[in-house]
């Protein structure tokens, strides 16, 4: 069994190493050690079978790459200098407020549309779950990550 899910996860790694350095600047080798970390943590917490894996990873995967650039547009908003702010016309506001809110609207288009995919894909208690999981393993980065400030 352990065998199995070694070979899932390296085979899942292969499909989704390609796409590690296109989304993320910074230190590949920590996005790249997350992300094994992720799919071990969903392929555990999910229970998923061989034939599940096969076809959940990939549908998962371009779902979260664009959920990825969604978020990122939504953080550029968020992380707009204080000074830039002020300097913004009215108009370029009313752009600003109606980008940032049809953002909103595009995740959760996106969530009605991959959901019926893993709908598909999955049992629906595995759907379930795996919205579940997914802020789940949020948190347990978080965890990580203050336990590492910690020991510095």
């Amino acid at each position: 069994m352990k065998k199995l899910y070694t070979v899932i996860i390296l085979t899942i790694f292969c499909l989704t190493g390609l796409n590690a350095q296109e989304r993320r600047g910074g230190n590949p080798e920590m996005f790249e050690k997350i992300k094994a970390e992720k799919i071990s943590f969903f392929t555990s917490k999910l229970d998923l079978k061989p034939a599940e894996a096969q076809a959940f990873w990939p549908v998962y995967n371009e779902f979260e790459k664009k959920r990825f650039d969604i978020k990122r547009q939504i953080h550029e908003f968020e992380r707009m200098s204080d000074e830039d702010f002020a300097k913004l016309s009215d108009s370029e506001i009313e752009k600003l407020t109606n980008n940032y809110i049809g953002s909103f609207e595009k995740d959760a288009l996106l969530l009605q549309e991959y959901n019926k995919q893993f709908l598909k894909i999955l049992p629906k208690k595995k759907v379930l779950m795996m919205y579940r999981t997914e802020n789940e393993f949020r948190s347990h980065l978080i965890r990580e990550y203050k336990r590492g400030k910690k020991g510095e």
